[in-house]
């Protein structure tokens, strides 16, 4: 392709999505007639155009982003790769880092409307990979020829599964190890349970009770009955407000149990997520309550007050309670815990430090911008306008001599003022 066609193409091809992002995103109809007109620009360039050089030099390759301009960058790609003939897609090579860098950082939304070339960019990468097999990393050698690996069983993947999610029970991350465990419970079976889908039902019922304080649906219930059991005596015990007792009866039953299941350190955390869920429940009824009436709806000890104080600290420290509790002696049965009205009130209000972190963090996501404006401008010094500009400019001899950071000229649609005030 000539200079004077690449000048005409590149700003159409830097057209779209616009970036920075506009403050209001465009609506899914201009989305759409917006990115099938750029798709219908790029069908009708012959695909060797592509591959030419741009103004002052570079390659098409190196001033797309991937994960910005997809489009564009996958049909230079594919059109890099056709006038190789495939040849110079050898792994490690300067195309197959471009061409996995693409795999990676990819707009999916945007991959949907070229899903013949998509689809031919992996099957040429795949073969590619096939063709070299020169092992450039280790998981190269993980193959069945190497005799390195074996076949993957159904039982490898649910225990694989099962210590995934007991990984994240130890981190305390409730919700991931649900989704772990559920992949298990709903793995397909022949016509009976697994043993190690039985386990996970019985770790997925406590770490529903430790997630969100209750079951919300029931798989092989048969084996799991006894942590049905505990299940069921959480949720009457916080739905009617009832003290620890029945629950701590219930899980004692079943301590010989609860120790051969290697579940017995998720019952004790079982227990003390109760007593958070009957103190939040609490925190949803009253705005406040004298200390010896939250002693004897939450705690193991009904009359020790002072460890109830230092619990419900506790969670006011850790964000889990917005409250205060106002000792108004040394006696902690005068003591009052007020709940607060609001999140804007409170100890989890943000204090003067916590707001001059939040400005320090704003800082930092402006001084990023910045650097996405300076970018916006090195591909703006490659359009049509600003190339006009720059020979304009050659005769004055006021222009600055170093081009390196050119200045934007005036003519051009908006300035680095205008962006950052988007921000």
């Amino acid at each position: 392709m000539a200079p004077k066609d690449m000048e005409s193409l590149l700003p159409q091809l830097l057209s779209f999505p616009p970036h920075p992002p506009p403050q209001i995103p465009p609506s899914d109809t201009l989305y759409d007639k917006e990115i099938r007109t750029l798709r219908n620009v790029l069908n009708s360039v012959p695909a060797n155009s592509f591959i030419g050089g741009v103004p002052n030099g570079g390659d098409l390759l190196d001033i797309l982003d991937p994960a910005i301009n997809t489009l564009p960058y996958l049909y230079v790609l594919l059109a890099h790769i056709s006038a190789g003939k495939q040849k110079s897609l050898n792994v490690g090579g300067p195309l197959w880092l471009k061409a996995t860098a693409f795999l990676e950082r990819f707009d999916p939304v945007q991959v949907r409307y070229v899903g013949t070339e998509f689809r031919r960019l992996i099957t040429t990468v795949r073969d590619a990979a096939l063709a070299g097999n020169k092992h450039d990393t280790s998981s190269g050698f993980i193959t069945d020829q190497t005799e390195l690996s074996a076949h993957v069983s159904y039982r490898d993947v649910l225990q694989y599964l099962i210590c995934a999610a007991m990984i994240s029970m130890a981190l305390k991350e409730w919700d991931r190890a649900i989704v772990f465990l559920e992949s298990i419970l709903t793995a397909p079976t022949k016509n009976h349970t697994s043993q190690i889908q039985v386990e996970a039902y019985k770790k997925w019922v406590l770490a529903n009770l430790l997630a969100c304080g209750q079951v919300v649906a029931k798989q092989v219930r048969t084996l799991g009955k006894p942590y049905e059991a505990v299940a069921e005596v959480f949720k009457i015990g916080i739905s009617n407000e009832q003290d620890v007792r029945r629950l701590n009866a219930e899980i004692h039953v079943g301590h010989q149990r609860w120790l051969g299941d290697h579940n017995l350190s998720l019952m004790v955390q079982v227990l003390d997520a109760y007593r958070q869920f009957t103190i939040a429940k609490l925190e949803a009824t009253y705005a406040a309550l004298p200390l010896p009436t939250v002693t004897q709806r939450t705690s193991p000890g009904s009359n020790n007050h002072a460890e109830t104080a230092q619990y419900i600290t506790m969670m006011i420290n850790d964000g889990r309670l917005n409250a205060t509790l106002d000792q108004r002696s040394q006696d902690p049965q005068s003591w009052i815990l007020r709940f607060a009205t609001s999140s804007s009130t409170g100890p989890p209000a943000r204090s003067e430090q916590e707001q001059y972190d939040e400005l320090a963090r704003q800082a930092s996501r402006t001084a990023k911008l910045a650097d996405h404006v300076r970018e916006t401008d090195r591909k703006l010094s490659l359009s049509k306008e600003y190339i006009n500009w720059v020979k304009q400019s050659k005769n004055d001899q006021n222009a600055p001599a170093n081009m390196g950071e050119p200045m934007m000229p005036e003519s051009l649609p908006f300035d680095e003022e205008d962006i950052m005030g988007d921000g």
